[in-house]
């Protein structure tokens, strides 16, 4: 083994102490100690245009009295060889390792080629990340099976149970220097019945593996070495198997970077975006780099080719999130007309990765702006086609779903992200507010108008969240105790309920058609982060169904998670 390797491989396993000064998620600025006097000052910086001018790529200082200025865009250091008007050495994020931030989105963001030096990214420096979550709930349960005399459900009894935690282990490296890098990560969990803020919990689980990551990555332009770093640095192509960047939530979900034990039910197993969409394809990645001395990143896109579609991937985590076998779950993305019965047909996963049973590709895109770096908003949309549902295929020698009939389906969706506590400059903790909204098609393809039996369904859904920090720490500057709020909606089928008349289409827990009732959720929590990389969480739910008293459901849910990164 080449000493280099050897010692590359001790400062990876080398834990930081809590006096190592890692920040919390997003490093707070912490403003230099004055100069000595017998030190003359340091010559001023010359202003640079770059993407939004001087003003703010090198904010002028601020004057008494007025407000402070606005953080800077994502700022990287300059390469070598690039001017700069500073004498010591450059700090690379990559290299120090409290700067370092847990593995999230199968390893989505740890190859970035505006972020790796040189002499650091040479074959051989393996990085072994992971993470692993503990869980405890306490959740209500109810009685679906009929109505009680009254037209209303009856209660069980309360549940406690260990489970639903998680653990994710991620492995990679760069091929070579910064140009090519491969990345690896399984996440192992194991998934209630239905998950808490559904209709019921039961003491099942399914213990799931998912294979988030499976992908080779590429700087194209890599040997474009006079080139501006836009171009040089700016593109990163994906190929393989990778979570569809979708918003902010999805591609963060994993426990370390969650701010919730749970997931938001528009997000998981509300039936409106396919959280944790895990595919096979390709994507491209702009995310430039602007600026000379003090560069910046406003804005990055998101443009790729899946597998799979939206219509396929809902059914699959209907059978990974409401566990229930095959043949006894209503497996259809559209909407299924009252007078038709049950569609048995199973579209499982491997590993997560829903069958690529379509007769084409879906595209993707998002774009995510960024003119200060506690903000982020942007919008996604991922669009293809799927196969009707009620169609049986007995024997795959022949014809088989993709030979079928064909439709549209789609999702788009808008996301917005402020984190007040680094816009402004104040004595006191500022909250952090995040929010996402998704609507979607799943359309039905073309019946027979004498024997009709889907339709198209229409899903809205969406949340919105409130971090509240009570103090920081003086010494790591890692924030104390954190309050929060989140609201919850997801309708997915916006069709239900339908008029009124004997032909209703009524939003009813107790008949067959289960996975069209509206959820919503006012969850409340505290997290704590005890140290660097191990952080404590804690929330109870309060959800609400459509359909008013009648259709009250016992669910509400207490959950306590504890999570460690490595």
């Amino acid at each position: 083994m080449q000493p280099l390797v050897l010692a590359t491989g001790v400062w990876l396993a080398q834990a930081p102490i809590p006096s190592s000064g890692r920040a919390a998620e997003t490093p707070l600025e912490v403003s230099d100690p004055k100069p000595d006097a017998a030190q003359p000052p340091a010559p001023a910086r010359p202003s640079i245009g770059g993407f939004f001018g001087s003003a703010t790529a090198a904010p002028a200082p601020a004057t008494p009295g007025a407000p402070p200025p606005m953080p800077a865009i994502e700022e990287l250091p300059p390469r070598p060889g690039s001017p700069s008007t500073g004498s010591g050495p450059i700090k690379l994020p990559f290299n120090s390792a409290k700067d370092r931030k847990p593995v999230a989105g199968g390893g989505a963001g740890f190859f970035d080629p505006s972020k790796l030096g040189d002499d650091a990214t040479g074959g051989g420096s393996l990085q072994i990340r992971g993470y692993l979550g503990f869980n405890f709930a306490v959740t209500q349960r109810t009685d679906v099976a009929m109505r009680n005399e009254s037209g209303t459900f009856n209660q069980l009894k309360t549940l406690p149970y260990f489970g639903g935690g998680a653990a994710n282990l991620y492995v990679g490296a760069p091929v070579y220097a910064d140009v090519v890098y491969a990345r690896i990560a399984f996440e192992f969990i194991s998934i209630p019945r239905a998950t808490a803020g559904a209709a019921d919990v039961a003491p099942a689980f399914n213990p799931v593996v998912l294979m988030e990551s499976a992908a080779l990555e590429v700087n194209p332009f890599a040997w474009a070495s006079k080139a501006p770093r836009w171009f040089s640095e700016g593109f990163k192509v994906t190929g393989g198997v990778f979570v569809v960047p979708f918003g902010i939530e999805d591609e963060e979900h994993d426990a370390p970077v969650r701010w919730w034990a749970t997931r938001p039910l528009a997000m998981s197993a509300g039936r409106v975006y396919p959280g944790t969409w895990i595919d096979i394809g390709a994507m491209i990645k702009w995310k430039p780099t602007l600026g000379r001395t003090k560069p910046i990143r406003p804005i990055e896109i998101d443009i790729g080719i899946l597998n799979g579609d939206a219509c396929t991937q809902t059914r699959s985590n209907d059978l990974l999130y409401r566990y229930q076998p095959v043949g006894q779950v209503d497996e259809t993305c559209e909407r299924r007309l009252r007078d038709v019965q049950k569609v048995n047909r199973g579209d499982g996963s491997v590993l997560g990765i829903a069958p690529d049973n379509n007769g084409n590709k879906s595209v993707m895109a998002r774009l995510m702006v960024r003119p200060v770096a506690a903000m982020n908003v942007g919008g996604s949309f991922v669009w293809g086609r799927h196969p009707e549902s009620n169609v049986q295929i007995p024997s795959f020698l022949g014809a088989t779903f993709v030979d079928t009939k064909q439709a549209p389906t789609w999702r788009a969706g808008a996301h917005l992200d402020l984190n007040f506590d680094e816009m402004f400059e104040s004595r006191f903790p500022l909250p952090h507010l995040r929010g996402e909204v998704v609507y979607g098609v799943d359309a039905a393809a073309p019946q027979d108008p004498k024997n009709p039996i889907l339709s198209d369904r229409r899903m809205l859904g969406g949340y919105a969240q409130l971090a509240q920090p009570l103090w920081r720490r003086k010494k790591t500057r890692l924030l104390g105790l954190i309050l929060q709020y989140r609201f919850d909606h997801a309708d997915p089928d916006l069709a239900v309920p339908g008029p009124r008349g004997p032909k209703a289409f009524n939003s009813d827990f107790a008949d067959e058609f289960r996975y069209d009732e509206a959820l919503q959720a006012h969850v409340v929590g505290l997290r704590f982060p005890v140290l660097p990389r191990f952080t404590l969480k804690a929330e109870y739910a309060f959800v609400r169904e459509d359909g008013g008293r009648n259709n009250r459901l016992y669910n509400d849910n207490f959950q306590f998670q504890a999570v460690a990164d490595f």
